[in-house]
């Protein structure tokens, strides 16, 4: 994708419409969507949610992919996987089910959104859009960046540290950008969860534990003992990623803490 903006009718300065597949598993609920979507102006692609799946996102290379899952959990969460595996654009998932763990699961996965349905078609249309803007904003970053002895690479969600690399899911990778953007600072709770999730998810910060959990046990030297993503309690969490440097270095006033519109 370009870096043009698009119009809530989904075209990209009134000319190229974002194209949408629809994975689903219900041709009843696929009709509706597709219905809902084509209305608000985007292209809308559907196809059932098989085996086949994976090479249909890559045949089509779509903006989005909406998935419409079966309900069973094993078969969700198997379906989250073969499409993240097929994809690296932002997956939204559409499901009647909506189980704390069974959502953070489904994340953890590598999908970008979770909806619960039943919901309103113009509010399914207004997130979905919001999903695109963000995906647009990170294709205009530079595919590499560095940010002290740290590498960033929007290519392949890849970080590099001391000679080493790791690849991180698109959520992974969205929240260390996110502390990455506002180094050796805090950023709160609500400003972490409003921008890599959302301002919905402002309150489940058990998400925020669990990739900061994650991402420790990728990037830190022993993530029983952080010094690359460290805790504020109560306040968030900060990067250093001089870590190494910084303990020898002279004791430090206290940061302060980036708000979330000045990070």
């Amino acid at each position: 994708m370009g870096g043009a903006s698009r119009s809530m009718d989904g075209t990209a300065d009134g000319q190229a419409k974002a194209r949408i597949l629809l994975l689903y598993s219900q041709a009843d609920q696929a009709r509706d969507l597709v219905a809902t979507l084509s209305t608000v102006g985007y292209e809308v692609i559907s196809c059932p949610a098989t085996a086949l799946a994976g090479r249909w996102v890559e045949e089509l290379e779509p903006d989005l992919t909406v998935l419409a899952p079966p309900a069973d959990k094993k078969r969700l969460l198997e379906s989250c996987e073969s499409v993240r595996d097929a994809t690296g654009g932002p997956l939204l998932v559409l499901s009647e089910r909506g189980e704390e763990l069974l959502v953070a699961r489904a994340f953890a996965a590598g999908i970008d959104e979770y909806l619960v349905l039943p919901m309103g078609g113009r509010e399914l249309a207004a997130r979905i859009e919001a999903l695109l803007r963000r995906s647009r904003r990170e294709g205009e970053l530079d595919a590499t960046r560095r940010v002290g002895a740290l590498t960033l690479s929007s290519a392949d969600h890849s970080v590099e540290r001391a000679g080493r690399t790791a690849f991180l899911s698109p959520i992974e990778f969205r929240l260390l950008s996110c502390l990455a953007s506002a180094p050796g600072n805090v950023l709160t709770h609500q400003t972490l969860m409003s921008r890599v999730w959302g301002a919905e998810y402002v309150d489940s910060r058990h998400y925020l534990r669990l990739y900061i959990r994650y991402l420790r046990e990728k990037l830190e030297d022993d993530p029983t003992n952080p010094q690359l993503i460290l805790s504020e309690w109560g306040v968030g969490y900060r990067l250093e990623p001089d870590c190494a440097a910084r303990r020898e270095a002279p004791a430090m006033p206290m940061r302060r803490v980036a708000a979330a519109g000045s990070a």
